[in-house]
């Protein structure tokens, strides 16, 4: 090893840097890394988003929560925040690798015949990135998950 110093330009005060340099010797007989980096360019490959499959999920889960409720919207806003989150959840045992997911579920009374209307907006890569959208209805209420898989490289 081979100490260098070397002078600051005037403008920081003058101060005299040390730096410290292996001989070429010691760095070709540095070992590699322990890991290689995990980034990639060409996309999920076989794991990509599959929205068949989290659509048919997406449908039991909100069959299962919301076949024998009645619209009521205190209760109906803290339970889309549930859905949400437990489609979050069981999407993510699918294992989509760097897939970031967004999950959105709305619930409205259905007595009314309301007509809704319900879009996004988003970046896209249609390589990589993919939508699914799921709905049920009862005689009381009505709701639209929409789950949203975005690649991140």
């Amino acid at each position: 090893m081979s100490l260098t110093a070397s002078k600051m330009e005037p403008n920081t005060g003058g101060l005299l840097a040390l730096a410290l340099q292996e001989s070429s010797e010691d760095s070709r007989s540095s070992s590699p890394p322990a890991f290689e980096p995990s980034f990639r360019m060409d996309g999920p490959g076989h794991r990509k988003f599959r929205e068949l499959e989290v659509g048919r999920l997406v449908e039991g889960i909100l069959a299962s929560h919301l076949a024998d409720e009645i619209y009521d919207p205190v209760r109906c806003k803290q339970l889309s925040q549930d859905i949400a989150g437990k489609i979050n959840q069981r999407v993510r045992e699918l294992d989509f690798p760097r897939y970031k997911l967004v999950a959105l579920v709305n619930i409205g009374s259905a007595r009314e015949k309301p007509g809704t209307h319900l879009g996004s907006r988003c970046l896209w890569d249609d390589r990589t990135d993919s939508s699914t959208t799921a709905s049920f209805t009862n005689g009381s209420l009505y709701a639209v998950a929409m789950v949203y898989g975005l690649y991140y490289a």
